[in-house]
């Protein structure tokens, strides 16, 4: 799912940088939800790759908002790549929600 070519600070980093230049421009997530969720994921998984599981559970939560209403094939499975990534975190009582709430 996360590509980042094993560099995933740097990959953090230009996701988080692309948020905040299309936020700066006046982008809102909500007129391209399925673009903002793709993002989100993939910024969510590169958390889960750098062992920030709360900053990954933020993304991922806001992913989610994004998709409903939203008939996606690639969120979905961008979605299903990123529970599988938390699923090796899901003794921590806030994955483990965020796991049965989307399951």
């Amino acid at each position: 799912m996360t590509q980042h070519l094993g560099r995933p600070t740097e990959a953090l980093a230009h996701y988080e940088a692309l948020a905040a230049g299309h936020r700066a421009e006046g982008h809102d997530g909500r007129a391209y939800p399925r673009a903002a969720a793709l993002r989100l994921t993939r910024t969510a998984g590169v958390h889960v790759d750098v062992g920030d599981i709360d900053g990954a559970l933020g993304s991922a939560r806001e992913a989610v908002e994004h998709l409903g209403g939203v008939s996606s094939a690639r969120g979905t499975s961008s979605l299903a790549d990123l529970r599988a990534k938390l699923v090796a975190h899901r003794e921590a009582p806030l994955v483990r929600d965020f796991l049965e709430q989307t399951a």
